[in-house]
């Protein structure tokens, strides 16, 4: 078991280091095009908003009954998320499915928690930007007017058992055996809550990025956090992009281009996805060091 922990940290550690070789390049360029003292206060932003989006998997967890302490889930959940940058997005899920073992859970189990944690982030990113994009600039009502007939079925999903039913029908439609697992009505709510959390922090990181770039007026707020929740719902929903990659830039781009230009815009996605990686890999490295062995049963 002892080697088996010194691999594994191993692996996470030379996956670490690539991830961050990768975009140096595109760190250093951050830092010339936005200044030093922004890209840190995003970094750190990028590091909160890591917390949330834990607790958002880790109530739908404790909402199938999942016996799995905080301080034993945070660091499978923060290791695991350094697999959502291989092509595919699945291996996040296959992590999370193998960690489920040392909680005697079923492999089942812990793709229903994963699959409803990206569902319950796509409602409320889409949510969070169809509520608030119309009211991000002076003319933005009526160029996104469109977004606020989406609210009412957005919202309606959000209901405890409107997720699982749907992931139930979707299953059954590809020839699938359906989830047929609920969680709470509790836990959703919670894992809900979190969400809209996980969208206001982010929002947080991308409105410090486009201010040094100089849109400082009262409207960047809703553009940023409405932005950023519907950039990351779309790359939530094309689920062969790493991470969403390219998708999310393009929503941040077409949203703040006719504010600060094209070329800034793209700088800002572009910061945002290096910084949000960096925190990745931190969270990554912390949590490998954090793991912790699996317990022996005991004997009666």
């Amino acid at each position: 078991m002892q080697l088996v922990s010194i691999l594994f940290g191993i692996a996470v550690l030379a996956g670490a280091v690539w991830l961050v070789t990768r975009s140096a390049d595109d760190l250093r360029a951050a830092v010339a095009g936005l200044g030093l003292e922004p890209v840190i206060v995003a970094g750190v932003l990028g590091l909160f908003w890591t917390i949330p989006i834990c607790q958002v998997w880790f109530s739908l967890l404790r909402g199938l009954s999942v016996a799995a302490p905080w301080f034993e889930a945070a660091p499978v959940f923060f290791v695991s998320q350094l697999g959502k940058y291989v092509p595919g997005s699945v291996w996040p899920v296959v992590a999370q499915m193998e960690f489920g073992r040392r909680w005697n859970t079923p492999r089942r189990t812990m793709l229903t928690a994963n699959i409803l944690m990206l569902a319950v982030l796509a409602a409320t990113g889409l949510i969070t930007g169809a509520a608030l994009l119309p009211w991000s600039t002076d003319g933005g009502l009526g160029r996104y007017w469109w977004t606020l007939l989406f609210l009412p079925p957005l919202l309606l999903a959000l209901h405890p058992r409107t997720i699982p039913a749907v992931l139930d029908w979707l299953f059954r439609l590809l020839g699938r055996e359906p989830l047929n697992v609920r969680p709470s009505g509790r836990s959703m709510l919670a894992a809900t809550i979190w969400s809209f959390a996980v969208w206001l922090v982010m929002g947080l990181q991308l409105l410090t990025l486009v201010r040094a770039l100089g849109m400082a007026d009262i409207a960047a707020t809703p553009a940023a956090v409405g932005g950023m929740g519907l950039a990351w719902a779309a790359g939530l929903i094309f689920i062969p992009a790493p991470a969403g990659a390219g998708v999310r830039d393009a929503v941040i781009v077409a949203i703040f281009a006719p504010h600060i230009g094209t070329a800034p815009a793209l700088a800002v996605a572009l910061a945002s996805r290096v910084l949000l990686l960096l925190a990745d890999v931190v969270l990554a490295l912390a949590g490998a060091a954090a793991f912790p062995r699996r317990r022996r049963p005991t004997r009666s």
